[in-house]
């Protein structure tokens, strides 16, 4: 340079390496953690963390050797000993062998070392294939001669070194590092709390394996959750602690046994499922409990992130041996997992990320992550229901991410834990809302455990034969009698271990005949207080279809004098307006016509006066009007290939109407976006009229299609302001009605590209 400038670069203080060995790697179990992701980056399938005399910094050692695919010279200067080295951000960030997603990125990982000791040794041979001539590496970084020096220029050859390792026939690739030199002594108590970091490092295979079907009672979401973004050929990667990191016995089959429940989210860009299972030992202690599946859409479908959970709830405390407690106690926690590895501190115990502990120790009484969800669309709220909520240590699980899954999601600098942005509110919004799901699952289990154990509980001072109580109402009266058949249906089966064999067997079918009345009658008398709220709505509906007709007239009016008005030379901008507001009465119009008409058609005398013989094709186009609006928004298709001339046996115009009403409603809010419901009816010579519905969406299977008729169940997942939400009594009250006229329904196996289908069948019918 001219005029005397001497040249300028840059140097770099070797303190650098301290500063960011406390920066970049929070503390010494996440340090380990870093460099076991080392070796899973590098494709080993099995790593082996060894510690001896680790409560004595001078004479310590730790030991991580892994079957990877090594190292050169080469790679061991641009990789090992370069900084923030690009190797793993190159290419399509995947590993040379089995194409794993990497788990790091920045670079820094061998920086974990400095934070555990002060010296590291490197032997490592490099992985090729059969034939190929190979070098692998020895070297050593003494962290202390190398801050000893200034700036990194002067960093002698007795601070790093390396140099190239013979490879002999039969040596195996990988790499084994080894510290001395520990910067830490280790006391019982952090001893402990390293070994259960570390113990952790990777999900537990009771979460990741299929669930026995000896443990669950029902299919789950799926058999294994995704843990890694690795093609099927990926053997897996196994993790061994030895020496003083060995952790004894595992208890993790116990904690599977002591389960209640089982829940699982699988979230992709088709919307969030759960799913919550009751374990066998639950069903076999509590009947009531059963599966439950609820869905939602993603608030950022394109976005993501997506991932898999499953969680297991053990309700009671910890039993067992102490070791067996203690253990129990110490693995609790719902954890994070990336890649297959932990992200700490989530699940630990001073942890609360999903707000567990907080709202255990608030004993609020509502689920709030529920509030504002369609999901519990087929379960409604329990009273009280928060109150059963269950704090952290009850919970056994993991949350799995996948790097290329996980959306705008970034770790923190420091590697314990993610910058709380919109991805990360997401899952914790989404993994406690099935938390809410479950609980809410187990309140409404709990309820229908209470009224079996009340219903069935014998009373005192029951009135004699042949007599019964004035007082009361029809429901108490009722629940008295039921009651009263269970003690009779039990006394039977008494009398009959005394009774000659010829009558023993017919108390026996008579005892079983009162059980099932009873039975029916228990799933009867709850739908009861409903009914007769609907029937007072019922009886004012007859007054509200006058009231819409005059409001049918004043629209008709409003509609005219807006025509009246758009007629007028008025300003551009003004006349724009005029013709929104145009449009919206033409809106109001249509819809208040298709309420009164279909109030007509259900609520006035002429349609319960007597009964007659129905058109099933113009009953369906009278009920499609109703619905036709919701349907269009969702982008839903009606055929109605039913023949127009096909009636129905004698009913009342209502009834049908009402019938159609439930099935059609139901349709739409099952039939997805973009789908069809399709109508067909056929008689038969001996006049049996079978009426077929069918739509697209969520399949139901016939088999298990009598759930659906049962009071309170609903299929419904999304509240509509003109279909509703389901009350679980529509196929209830469709089945009821049908009876009336000799009619049966039942769910069907669907036919050309429908999911589901339901077949009404009329005997009687004509043309």
């Amino acid at each position: 340079m001219s005029d005397g400038n001497k040249a300028a670069k840059f140097s770099v203080d070797t303190h650098l390496f301290r500063e960011l060995g406390e920066l970049l790697v929070g503390r010494e179990s996440t340090a380990l953690i870093e460099l076991v992701k080392n070796a899973y980056d590098a494709d080993a399938t099995e790593v082996t963390v060894f510690g001896e005399n680790i409560g004595d910094p001078k004479r310590g050692v730790i030991r991580i050797s892994d079957n990877g695919v090594g190292m050169n010279p080469d790679t061991f200067q641009r990789g090992f000993l370069r900084v923030a080295a690009r190797l793993k951000t190159d290419g399509d960030r995947k590993s040379e062998r089995y194409q794993r997603r990497f788990t790091g990125a920045k670079g820094v990982g061998r920086l974990a070392a400095h934070k555990l000791a002060r010296k590291i040794e490197i032997q490592s041979i490099p992985w090729a294939a059969s034939g190929k001539t190979v070098v692998g590496v020895d070297g050593f970084i003494d962290w202390n001669k190398v801050e000893a020096a200034e700036t990194l220029d002067e960093v002698g050859d007795d601070a790093i070194a390396a140099s190239e390792r013979p490879v002999r026939r039969g040596d195996r690739s990988g790499t084994t590092l080894t510290l001395t030199g520990l910067r830490q002594k280790w006391t019982d108590a952090q001893k402990g709390r390293f070994l259960l970091e570390v113990e952790g490092l990777q999900a537990p295979k009771t979460l990741v394996q299929p669930l026995s079907k000896n443990v669950v009672s029902a299919e789950g979401l799926f058999a294994s959750p995704q843990v890694a973004d690795a093609p099927t050929a990926d053997p897996g990667f196994e993790l061994k602690l030895e020496g003083d990191f060995e952790v004894g016995d595992n208890y993790w089959p116990a904690v599977l046994d002591t389960a209640n429940w089982v829940l699982e989210i699988d979230v992709s860009a088709h919307g969030v499922r759960y799913v919550v299972i009751p374990t066998r030992s639950m069903v076999k202690e509590t009947p009531q409990a059963r599966a439950y599946n609820f869905s939602e859409k993603h608030s950022a479908a394109k976005e993501g992130p997506f991932f898999h959970a499953r969680l297991l709830l053990r309700e009671g405390s910890a039993s067992g041996r102490r070791d067996e407690r203690a253990w129990s106690n110490r693995v609790a926690g719902v954890r994070v997992y990336m890649e297959g590895f932990r992200v700490l501190p989530y699940g630990e115990d001073a942890d609360d990320w999903l707000y567990l502990s907080r709202d255990y120790n608030a004993r609020d009484r509502k689920l709030r992550f529920l509030v504002d969800s369609v999901a519990p669309g087929k379960l409604g709220e329990v009273e009280d229901e928060g109150l059963l909520g269950l704090s952290n240590k009850h919970f056994f699980g993991g949350v799995f991410l996948t790097v290329n899954r996980s959306g705008s999601l970034e770790m923190l600098v420091n590697r314990e834990g993610f910058v709380p942005d919109a991805a990360y509110e997401f899952i914790v919004s989404t993994v406690r809302r099935g938390i809410d799901l479950l609980t809410r699952v187990r309140a409404s289990t709990k309820a229908a455990a209470t009224e079996a154990a009340a219903a069935a509980r014998p009373t005192g001072g029951r009135p004699a034969s042949g007599t019964s109580s004035s007082g009361g109402s029809t429901k108490a009266k009722a629940e008295g009698s039921i009651k009263r058949l269970s003690e009779q249906a039990a006394e039977l089966k008494r009398l009959a271990e005394q009774a000659p064999e010829g009558l023993k067997q017919k108390l026996i079918a008579a005892a079983d005949e009162v059980t099932h009345a009873t039975e029916v009658s228990r799933e009867v008398v709850p739908a009861n207080t409903m009914v007769l709220v609907l029937a007072s709505v019922g009886t004012q509906l007859a007054a509200f279809t006058h009231e819409v007709n005059r409001l049918l007239g004043l629209a008709a009016d409003l509609e005219n004098s807006i025509a009246r008005l758009r007629e007028e030379e008025l300003p551009s901008k003004p006349k724009n307006r005029v013709s929104k507001v145009a449009g919206a009465a033409y809106e109001l119009r249509r819809a208040i016509e298709r309420q009164a008409a279909y109030l007509v058609d259900v609520v006035t005398p002429d349609a319960r006066r007597r009964r007659s013989k129905q058109k099933v094709h113009d009953a369906l186009n009278a009920t499609w009007r109703l619905v036709a609006t919701s349907a269009e928004h969702r982008g839903i298709a009606f055929k109605n290939d039913v023949a127009d001339d096909l009636r129905t046996p004698p009913m009342f115009r209502a009834e049908l109407m009402a019938i159609f009403t439930n099935l059609l409603t139901n349709a739409v809010k099952a039939a997805g976006t973009d789908g069809f419901i399709r109508a067909h009816a056929d008689l038969s010579e001996e006049g049996e009229l079978r009426v077929r519905l069918e739509n697209t969406g969520e399949a139901v299977d016939p088999a298990e299609g009598e759930r659906w008729f049962r009071a309170f169940e609903s299929t419904t997942v999304q509240l509509d302001p003109v279909l509703g939400q389901g009350m679980g009594l529509g196929l209830g009250i469709t089945r009821d009605l049908l009876a009336e006229v000799g009619a049966t329904i039942s769910f069907v196996r669907p036919r050309n590209g429908a999911a589901t289908a339901l077949e009404i069948v009329f005997s009687g019918g004509t043309r």
